[in-house]
């Protein structure tokens, strides 16, 4: 597999919108938060909004346009865009009916747009999250609590619930749209295979010549193919040598998504008289001329082995993993969605390139010459409070913080190199240079506890991104939600250890509802459950606060992942780290940290808040 790439000066995901825009005239870029829209959606629609992490294209802009989807926002590569880019495409196209978020089922995209929807519920915007999750590959059993991943049967979802939305405009309501959506998810399968796992330009990919054994069992043999590999890189469920031909690996996959046999992973029922869509999907890298091959092979053993005649048959790359060498099946019993509505929806005519069309030359002469737009404004001034911080005790527990959580950049690097993709340590590192930055340039609001807290929210956020930034925003955003309603009972006042302590156990409860990841699950809720609760028992004792954190950062050593990309790590890679006790989760570590210098500034300030 060649592992070469062009060379880019500008940003690679700002250059394709761009360029997707110069080749569409129904579009506007939102260019300062990577955002596309569709510029002749109206608000009497319901508006449909999708997207994540680059690297899938054509996911998500490119199904932005007139029967699809109405805005796409685009993360960096295989990392969830913004909770500000998302509120950005919200305002870009508000709607009388709501809109809906349509979102792939991963950790980092579940906080971000849920936290983005909660907003605009916050300001009596309505909205729903749909979440798509049709990867058989992941069993009830080793990730029934993360659940199903979302593959390529997302590009069927937007296409059925655009259609809905567009083609029923007079009548079509949030809820509707949201139902036929949540009845197709519920019925979508799809399972993938490909010969290696994708390089991502920029990136040294891994070559065989790597002296890094743990790299090494990471690679494919020359004779060896990976199933069940999700679309961000992750491992499958399991290597194939040699390569089998590809009515055998055909029968393999099939059985995956049809057996009924297997209830670890059988979601949907399918017989030989429900209407059937097909979708054979290009993971990047394989040519036209094999993936239509594969189409045959699939359609032939459908008939012939389960006695499914597809009564629709799409074939091209619509979800890909950048230049994956791979395919996915994905199969959608109609029938059980919805019957005629869904085929009404995936008959209904759109023009967006993701969905193969074309425009008429009427429609290229009204294309404008310039699509970049500024992103309409956010006001902040709800984020003003009259609650009460120290200044002085506010600022320097921030610095000891982040200077504490950077001095431990290093080791949770290398913890997460082995438990996740490497980039913990980084992504904590930047929102604390960011935070440290702002106190340096005496640009943080440190008095205001409620203005205070809203700013950190922005920063990390963005600085951080990532399921990290993610986790974090939320939480401080609920925190200064509950400073927010203290003071609109009882007006302004000054925080206490007390008042701040229901107000982290308010704010931890909100962050409950964008993450099943309890104690006990190896995350950093690990640490940040049993800090709330001791502070709040002391009573606002930072000290016991800081202790019962560090304990539980510490327990993660002995727990199994069951959630992100270390719940897909073999227990092998974990082995170098039992002379320490174990690989604990890099997340729970890098937050003791940050209280650890958060409770060594206080303890020599002494004051309250």
């Amino acid at each position: 597999m060649s592992s070469k790439h062009w060379n880019y000066k500008q940003d690679l995901v700002h250059a394709h919108l761009k360029g997707l825009c110069h080749a569409n005239p129904d579009l506007q870029f939102i260019e300062s938060e990577r955002v596309v829209i569709n510029k002749h959606s109206k608000p009497d629609k319901v508006m449909i909004l999708s997207g994540g992490g680059s690297g899938h294209e054509p996911l998500h802009a490119g199904f932005v346009g007139e029967g699809c989807l109405d805005v796409g926002v685009a993360g960096f590569v295989f990392a969830s865009p913004s909770t500000k880019q998302i509120v950005s495409g919200l305002k870009a196209k508000p709607s009388d009916k709501g809109t809906l978020i349509v979102v792939k089922n991963y950790t980092g995209d579940i906080l971000h747009f849920g936290l983005a929807a909660e907003r605009a519920k916050a300001e009596g915007v309505p909205v729903e999250l749909l979440i798509v999750q049709d990867d058989v590959s992941v069993g009830r059993t080793k990730n029934g609590m993360v659940g199903r991943r979302g593959l390529a049967g997302t590009s069927l979802v937007h296409k059925i619930v655009g259609a809905k939305a567009a083609k029923d405009s007079n009548k079509a309501s949030l809820s509707e749209v949201y139902q036929l959506g949540e009845a197709v998810v519920a019925n979508l399968v799809t399972i993938g295979a490909s010969l290696d796992h994708c390089t991502i330009p920029g990136n040294r990919h891994h070559e065989s010549e790597s002296d890094d054994e743990d790299e090494q069992k990471h690679l494919l043999k020359e004779d060896e193919i990976e199933v069940g590999m999700g679309i961000h890189n992750e491992s499958g469920i399991k290597r194939v040598s040699p390569i089998p031909t590809i009515d055998t690996l055909v029968a393999d996959l099939l059985k995956y998504l049809l057996d009924k046999s297997d209830e670890e992973r059988h979601y949907v029922d399918f017989d030989s008289s429900d209407e059937i869509v097909l979708m054979i999907n290009n993971l990047g890298g394989t040519s036209n001329l094999e993936l239509y091959a594969i189409q045959n092979t699939v359609v032939e053993q459908l008939a012939t082995d389960y006695k499914i005649k597809p009564a629709r048959v799409y074939t091209g790359a619509y979800t890909t993993s950048l230049d994956g060498p791979g395919f996915s099946i994905t199969l959608l019993n109609v029938t059980r969605a919805g019957g005629k509505e869904v085929f009404d929806c995936l008959d209904y005519p759109t023009k967006v390139p993701g969905w193969n069309s074309s425009y008429t030359t009427a429609e290229w002469a009204a294309k404008s010459e310039s699509f970049v737009i500024d992103a309409p404004p956010v006001s902040d001034a709800s984020a003003t409070s009259k609650v009460r911080f120290s200044s002085s005790t506010v600022k320097a527990v921030l610095e000891s913080g982040c200077k504490k959580l950077l001095t431990k950049e290093p080791k949770i690097t290398l913890y997460d190199t082995v438990a996740g993709d490497g980039d913990c340590g980084e992504t904590l590192a930047n929102g604390a240079h960011a935070i440290l930055d702002l106190l340096a340039a005496d640009k943080l609001e440190i008095t205001d506890g409620v203005r205070s807290l809203t700013q950190i929210t922005d920063v990390v956020e963005t600085a951080m991104g990532g399921t990290s930034g993610g986790l974090y925003s939320i939480f401080i955003s609920a925190l200064a939600k509950s400073l927010k309603d203290r003071e609109l009972q009882q007006g302004g006042y000054e925080v206490t250890p007390q008042i701040l302590a229901a107000s982290l156990k308010d704010a931890l409860e909100s962050l409950y509802r964008y993450t099943r990841a309890r104690a006990g699950d190896r995350t950093l809720i690990d640490a940040l459950a049993p800090f709330v609760e001791q502070f709040a028992a002391s009573k606002g004792d930072l000290n016991q606060a800081n202790k019962a954190c560090h304990e539980g950062a510490e327990s993660t050593r002995k727990l199994k992942a069951k959630f992100g990309r270390a719940s897909y790590v073999s227990e092998e890679e974990f082995k170098p780290f039992e002379a320490e006790g174990g690989l604990p989760d890099p997340g729970a570590i890098g937050l003791a940290a940050l209280v650890d210098g958060f409770a060594e500034a206080y303890s020599k300030i002494g004051s309250n808040l």
